[in-house]
């Protein structure tokens, strides 16, 4: 299926979320989404940061919104990354699919050694769940399979940086992807529920030290 095609089937969800009402929202509900932006404007985004955004993102935000009220707090536009005050965009993403950032995993010396170009390059934000744990779009990789796909950040909490894998199959998952899960997982919650895209994240959440 091309791209226009998979946007398509994802929006019609998304009108079935209007007889949807979680108590436990964080943006606008029913989810309420800004005009697309420019190509123009997109394009001399990409030309000013040395990078070319993945396609079926780059192709949702001309066509159909350039930012929205959901997941969560709200899809984040390229202009206006609230909390990426310090984030490298011409910087490459300094992980892989194969070696992402666990804290747990990390000796005291190697946690101390990390630094801005290791945690805040090569990415943009797509939207804060709250708590300072975000999901991040990889923009700017020299590693094909990691290029493209989207990952949880949770350096607050010290958990670290990890992609987002399909439950199902297990593989890594593009913005369409990442936006189609939203809207399954919230049209088959009960209102009084909620789910969180750390679920996403593999065995990590699973083996998680407790205090």
């Amino acid at each position: 299926m091309d791209i226009d095609g998979r946007i398509k089937i994802i929006m019609e969800k998304m009108e079935k979320l209007k007889d949807k009402n979680p108590v436990d929202t964080c943006g606008d509900f029913p989810p309420v989404w800004d005009k697309p932006l420019k190509e123009e404007r997109v394009a001399k985004f990409e030309e000013k940061n040395g990078i070319k955004l993945p396609e079926d993102y780059r192709r949702f935000i001309t066509t159909v919104a350039g930012s929205g009220s959901q997941p969560f707090y709200g899809l984040y536009s390229i202009f206006d990354q609230q909390d990426a005050d310090d984030t490298n965009l011409s910087q490459k993403f300094y992980y892989t699919i194969e070696n992402p950032l666990d804290i747990y995993k990390l000796s005291d010396e190697e946690y101390n050694k990390l630094n801005d170009e290791m945690t805040d390059s090569g990415f943009i934000f797509l939207c804060h769940e709250g708590c300072a744990m975000y999901s991040i779009l990889i923009v700017n990789s020299d590693d094909k399979d990691t290029y493209g796909t989207v990952w949880y950040f949770d350096l607050a909490n010290d958990a670290g940086i990890f992609p987002l894998l399909n439950p199902v199959n297990k593989k890594t998952m593009n913005f369409l992807d990442w936006l189609e899960y939203y809207v399954d997982r919230t049209l088959e919650l009960d209102d009084d529920d909620f789910f969180t895209y750390a679920e996403l994240t593999g065995p990590y959440y699973d083996d998680v030290p407790e205090e």
